[in-house]
């Protein structure tokens, strides 16, 4: 998750991409998930786009490139049993991720956009992984602490999710929000989305940040399934 105003009305009305229509698909490539990528122009001149760096690693939230982030920051809470952040599948070919973020760094409440897919040899692995995911998901607890860590990441976490469907892709959408009363922030809270989906040979996600004030509705899954539905409606 990354620090992340309102660009929620470009996003309604971002680009002329059609509603989802049916995928039609069997397999897919990496070229195929770059190229369906929610891009800066989907949005306007605030935001900038760039290729993740796969060897930065975040001392905050750091989620390996083969991983599918289920539980944020569960392995640096009270949660109590076996619940864990990220499921790792195996035999995972990690496309490069993608991010659309403010393009002025001190435009801290900007949404930030994140984008990545697995890839598998085969629809029946892919399923395995998926299920994987399903899992370890169902394991999240509602609410948790992070006690301690750098300043960012601590405060309380309440989390939720739901099954999501749309047209040929099977998964699951998760909202977070994440304040820090009497420690760091006061004033704002983290409002954060995650939407993975799996169809075929490959599992996508896209994840939304954005700051927003305590008080003020959150935004966040509204956005990221908007997202969603123009990555899918692309990959076809």
């Amino acid at each position: 998750m990354a620090p992340a105003v309102a660009l929620a009305l470009p996003l309604a009305a971002c680009s002329s991409t059609p509603p989802p229509a049916a995928a039609t698909k069997t397999a897919y490539t990496a070229d195929d998930v770059k190229g369906a990528y929610f891009k800066a122009k989907d949005l306007g001149p605030e935001v900038e786009e760039y290729w993740y760096d796969k060897d930065f690693h975040s001392h905050n939230n750091f989620v390996p490139e083969t991983a599918i982030e289920t539980c944020p920051l569960v392995n640096r809470s009270n949660a109590p049993g076996d619940v864990t952040n990220v499921i790792e599948p195996l035999a995972a070919e990690p496309v490069q991720r993608f991010v659309v973020a403010p393009v002025s760094d001190s435009d801290f409440m900007a949404p930030t956009i994140l984008q990545g897919a697995l890839r598998f040899g085969s629809d029946t692995i892919a399923d395995k992984a998926m299920g994987e995911v399903m899992a370890a998901l169902a394991k999240c607890p509602a609410q948790y602490e992070v006690p301690g860590g750098p300043p960012p990441i601590l405060g309380t976490y309440r989390m939720s999710s739901r099954p999501l469907e749309l047209p040929g892709w099977k998964g699951f959408i998760q909202q977070l929000g994440h304040t820090d009363p009497g420690r760091q922030d006061t004033v704002y809270y983290e409002d954060f989305a995650n939407v993975v989906l799996h169809r075929a040979n490959l599992i996508v996600y896209v994840q939304v940040t954005q700051r927003k004030v305590i008080g003020d509705p959150s935004e966040a899954v509204n956005q990221v399934r908007k997202v969603a539905e123009i990555v899918t409606t692309r990959l076809g």
